[in-house]
């Protein structure tokens, strides 16, 4: 989901309040236009070592909507764009009189409209995209990663199924209720 960025307003150098001293009418009036901050949720992680951690991660980007990013010096994020549910259609806060403290803790004067990100040094949307970087920048990870896949790669990509197994939906249709007959 791409959201077109709002023009970016300065904060004010000489507030010194903190996010909560904020009043509802300055903080709406600071974020009107924007919802970015509304629009996707991001989660420090471990930075991947291990070539099976490596393969997880490369395996989350197969998947829409989520990213990965590195921060200087080292900090890794999972960047997940997913909509609050609590915004409304005009772009405020549905539950704003008892939103999460991790939103009344949230400094409008210092998010990413008015101070872009400038500490990331690599942003992942596709598993291509982390191949390469793993390729060129960390080589010995990646001959980890690339021994980790052909150790595996003599297994069967899918396993038989064992004596006696049932597929889910066979077992749901033989769980239906019977119908009387009247």
């Amino acid at each position: 989901m791409t959201h077109p960025r709002p023009p970016k307003t300065p904060a004010p150098p000489d507030d010194t309040r903190g996010a909560r001293d904020l009043s509802p009418v300055e903080n709406a009036d600071l974020c009107t236009g924007c919802v970015k901050c509304c629009t996707y949720i991001t989660i420090e992680i471990d930075a991947p070592r291990a070539a099976w951690e490596y393969d997880q991660w490369l395996w989350t980007l197969h998947h829409e909507g989520i990213g990965l990013y590195v921060e200087r010096p080292e900090r890794w994020y999972l960047h997940v764009e997913t909509r609050c549910n609590a915004l409304q259609a005009n772009g405020r806060c549905g539950v704003y009189a008892r939103r999460p403290v991790l939103c009344r803790e949230y400094d409008p004067r210092t998010c990413e409209r008015r101070n872009p990100l400038s500490d990331i040094v690599a942003w992942f949307h596709t598993p291509d995209e982390f191949e390469t970087w793993i390729r060129t920048r960390r080589p010995a990870h990646w001959a980890r990663l690339e021994r980790h896949r052909s150790d595996r790669s003599t297994e069967p990509a899918v396993a038989a199924p064992e004596a006696g197994f049932v597929p889910v939906m066979q077992l749901a249709g033989s769980l239906a209720p019977a119908r009387r007959r009247r």
